[in-house]
């Protein structure tokens, strides 16, 4: 086979060249066993990009290089839709989440040691460039569900090997190996096969096997990247030929064109990367004197001749041995990049040596890049320069831009400026380590991007005109919003300032940020700026006119604050909006009536008596249609049930006397209002010499022991019924008390009661305990621990405060009158004029006065703390005429409309409610404690 040039040759062997090859057998991906799958869901798809998407799966399901799944895989990755100029588009895989837990293979990578013998001192080579190498290895059923991916039309999975995934430089040079690997002359370096021979007839014979076995196994070439019989080839920074090795000048030229400075500043990072090699460079002091003399504070900048012979010799010493190194595969690799305003700069360097320098200059339209984009951009230039010793191999990137390292730990679709999408999907078939390194110490770097290779010109890429779609990017909204929001942030000063630093870069310091943008200083590495609008990550940031109205849509489910933050975090940004949402949330009206219960507050007990039935609870119960009055002891929990024939007072004093009767009078009675605060209670209580002391009002929780003996009563009814209930009385006052040895009996009597159950004599005899009460105390401390590890102490409220009481399943607003004598009471006259106490539980404290200057749609609440009044004056409430109420019972007065009136001619102590028609209602004496 003999072909006078590559034309001919690719003309011989067009189908070579043609479609997409399929290598034999597949190959696997390996995950650690602990990894934990990702599940993407589809993104949303621009309406003009969903017709070109479709058509781009089915063409790639038509050459088997995809497939549709119709089970749901553990593993969904999302894709990223490339529009070319054309008009056509391209599809990527974004395996972030797979490549963290993938396994690497194994694999000798080629090294330039491997390379001398077969290149050096050959005649004639060859390049053959496989296309599209990685879709023509074919994956096995289980690392094809692993490359999942989800689109618009449901989940598709990758039957080729997907470019991204973080093995397959390995998985490429291990399959190429085997298929080519076994042919003398043919060397193999990932995707590109180099034949070396001596002579055009031995290349052709060499040539001949690898278009054999490459027709044999379905292997197709790119056309556009062969090399045909060329006397040398360039590879690892070195030039092989028939002459043998030498250096590649391209790795020294960016150092060898570097300009001489032209002022004090441009010498100093001259010698700040000359200071950075000095380790490398003999008697570096000697040789710098004459330059660093230049930068004495008194000496006048002059360029001399023995300046320009020093500036030349340093450059000579960089460029060669000792300075310079040579490529070590085995040695960690560290790649500088840097971009200055006109130019690209990078550096190779191992262990701190430098092994090659490039620079050039930007194009026309590259200058017209934010900073951030030139930055990202002298990575992909420095990893596109250095392919052939980084591919294949871990490797360390320098950047002095911090906002990169952020973008490389992000999935694509996160990103939102199309140009660093594109430049990322570059990045993805390299296994780099984005690092942070402050400009200061970017010496190499730093001054190749200033003073660059004029020389050296690039075209522009066509790949950059590309347009990415990420799917994410897209804002759904309508096209007036849109244009809304647009015209209003080339208004707000602070954003155009935000603007304005994206395409320059942010200053080193806040100190050097005008006020109005301050306050983005911190996000600035997160901030970016697409078609007119400013992002940080993928929301958009508000302008300062538009905050009110995203606050009041962000909130029109009225959700809670952490609710409305996490909403927030999905869609839209500025800089103290979780405050800005606090305070919309604590001045919503509709939020204040509806706001679920305040927080426990650590446990307040009743005091332990120290003698039996000195203390007791009472409480009334319904069970079956009737009523029972359920009494029993602080101290020693005996406990009393007797039915009542209806619930007056009465009544109830009938059924007490009895009790007291046998057990003794108590000291303190403590019950709820009703019908133990009536005037009847009130009279029996002085009589006997007792104190009733009444919980707050709908709290019963103040009265927890009485609530308890409710429980218990309606157990014994439920389990034993009413016609049993006193011989389960009698076995459950003879039953010892949880975490205790002694029954009620025992404490209230000193004695055990016969009951139905066998017991013996000796049992019977009285026996006084003396310490159960130290017992009780315990106890109670343990059950105070822990209450108390869940509750939280709540602030104190003073006379005249606005706040908020709970009245059934909403919030009133309501003003503090003054605190009450019992714990956590407080006296507060309502929205309707009435003073009532409440407990500090149906309590808290407001914001809502701010209501109205945050969102002025909602109901204002001032004519209602109007009628509730504000002003205290010691024991006198003062109502919106300014008469002052005493709120001593026993004194009468007159007090306006919306007021209490005490009946001046009966001497009752009952108020009088004047409605606003001027009715007088009389209020029953069983509401008595509601009225002071």
């Amino acid at each position: 086979m003999s072909f006078s040039s590559k034309d001919e040759f690719i003309q011989n062997n067009v189908e070579l060249f043609e479609g997409v090859g399929k290598f034999k057998g597949t190959c696997k991906i390996n995950i650690k066993n602990d990894a934990t799958p990702v599940v993407r869901p589809p993104r949303r798809v621009p309406l003009t990009v969903k017709p070109k998407l479709e058509l781009k799966l089915k063409e790639l399901e038509a050459q088997g290089i995809i497939s549709k799944v119709d089970q749901p895989k553990e593993w969904v990755s999302n894709i990223v839709i490339i529009e070319k100029a054309n008009g056509t588009i391209r599809i990527c895989l974004d395996p972030q989440d797979l490549n963290k837990v993938i396994k690497r293979e194994h694999v000798l990578i080629p090294t330039i040691e491997e390379f001398l013998p077969k290149l050096t001192n050959k005649s004639v080579y060859s390049v053959l460039d496989l296309k599209d190498g990685f879709f023509q290895i074919p994956l096995d059923v289980k690392s094809s569900e692993l490359c999942t991916f989800s689109t618009p039309f449901g989940c598709y999975k990758f039957l080729r090997l997907p470019m991204g995934i973080s093995c397959a430089p390995e998985i490429f040079q291990k399959r190429n190996q085997e298929n080519f690997g076994d042919i003398q002359g043919v060397l193999i370096y990932f995707d590109d096969l180099l034949i070396a021979a001596n002579s055009i007839k031995k290349h052709d014979e060499i040539l001949a096997k690898v278009v054999q076995r490459a027709k044999s196994l379905n292997i197709k070439f790119n056309k556009n990247k062969v090399q045909f019989r060329v006397p040398e080839v360039k590879y690892l920074g070195h030039v092989f030929n028939v002459a043998g090795m030498r250096p590649d000048p391209e790795r020294v030229k960016a150092v060898m064109e570097l300009k001489e400075p032209k002022n004090k500043l441009e010498l100093q990072r001259v010698l700040g990367m000359l200071n950075y090699l000095r380790r490398f460079v003999p008697h570096f002091s000697t040789k710098t004197a004459a330059l660093r003399e230049l930068l004495k504070q008194k000496v006048e900048w002059q360029w001399l001749g023995l300046h320009s012979q020093a500036f030349k010799e340093l450059k000579n010493l960089i460029c060669n041995a000792p300075v310079l190194g040579i490529f070590d595969s085995n040695k960690p690799i560290t790649l500088q990049a840097d971009s200055s305003k006109d130019g690209l700069g990078c550096c190779l360097l191992q262990n701190g040596q430098p092994i090659a320098f490039y620079s050039r200059s930007l194009t026309d339209s590259e200058k017209n890049y934010a900073q951030i984009e030139k930055e990202f951009l002298s990575i992909l230039f420095a990893v596109n320069k250095f392919h052939y010793y980084i591919y294949g191999r871990e490797f360390e990137v320098l950047t002095d831009h911090k906002p990169l390292v952020s973008i490389m730990n992000k999935n694509i679709v996160n990103v939102l400026s199309n140009r660093l999408q594109r430049i990322k999907i570059k990045l993805l078939k390299y296994q780099l380590n984005l690092k942070y390194l402050p400009g200061k110490f970017m010496h190499i770097a730093n001054l190749l991007s200033r003073s660059f290779n004029e020389k050296e010109i690039q075209l522009d890429d066509e790949d950059m005109i590309e347009t990415v779609h990420t799917l994410t990017k897209q804002l759904q909204m309508s096209e007036i919003k849109k244009r809304e929001f647009k015209e209003a942030t080339l208004k707000d000063q602070g954003l155009k300032k935000v603007q304005q630093y994206w395409e320059t870069g942010w200053p080193n310091s806040i100190d050097k940020v005008p006020k109005e943008a301050r306050s983005y200083f911190r996000f600035r590495h997160e901030l970016s700026v697409e078609q007119d609008l400013v992002f940080l990550n993928s929301r958009v940031v508000v302008p300062v006119s538009l905050r009110k109205s995203m606050l009041l849509l962000l909130h029109e489910a009225h959700c809670g604050v952490e609710k409305s933050k996490a909403r927030a975090r999905q869609v839209i940004f500025w800089p103290n909006i979780n405050d800005d949402i606090e305070k919309m949330i604590s001045t919503c009206m509709v939020c204040e009536r509806y706001r679920p219960q305040t927080i426990k507050e650590p446990l307040i007990s009743h005091t332990i008596p120290h003698l039996p039935y000195e203390k007791i609870g009472a409480d009334i119960c319904d069970y079956g249609g009737k009523s029972y009055l359920v009494v029993g002891c602080y101290l020693t929990k005996w406990v009393d049930v007797v039915q009542l024939r209806n619930k007056s007072s009465e009544e109830v004093i009938n059924k007490l006397k009895p009790m007291f009767a046998t057990h003794g009078i108590p000291k303190i009675m403590i019950c709820d209002n009703v019908p133990f605060s009536s005037w009847e209670m009130k009279k029996f209580s002085k009589e006997w010499c007792f104190e009733i002391i009444t919980s707050s009002p709908r709290y019963p929780k103040s009265n927890g022991f009485a609530e308890k003996l409710v429980g218990i009563a309606k157990s014994l009814l439920r389990k034993a019924g009413p016609e049993k209930l006193y011989e389960a009385l009698l076995e459950y006052r003879c039953t010892p008390i949880s975490g205790m040895s002694v029954s009620p009996s025992q404490m209230l009597l000193s004695r055990k009661l016969r009951t139905k159950l066998p017991i013996t004599q000796t049992e019977l005899q009285p026996v006084v305990h003396k310490h159960f009460r130290e017992g009780l105390i315990k106890k109670r401390a343990r059950t105070k621990l822990y209450y108390d590890k869940q509750a939280h102490v709540r602030p104190e409220f003073i006379s005249g405060e606005k706040v908020m009481v709970r009245v059934g399943t909403q919030w009133e607003p309501a003003v503090i009158v003054k605190k009450h004598s019992t714990p956590r009471s407080y006296l507060v006259k309502n929205k309707n004029g009435r003073i009532v106490r409440r407990n500090k539980c149906h309590i808290r404290k407001t914001n809502i006065q701010t209501n109205k200057e945050l969102n002025p749609g909602y109901h204002d609440l001032g004519e209602e703390w109007n009628i509730c009044g504000n002003n205290t004056q010691h024991n006198g409430l003062y109502h919106s005429n300014n008469n002052p109420v005493n709120l001593n019972r026993n004194t009468s007065h007159t007090t306006s409309q919306n007021g209490y009136l005490y009946n001046n001619n009966s001497g009752s102590s009952n108020p009088v409610y004047i409605t606003r028609r001027g009715r007088n209602v009389n209020r029953p004496s069983r509401y008595d404690d509601y009225l002071l």
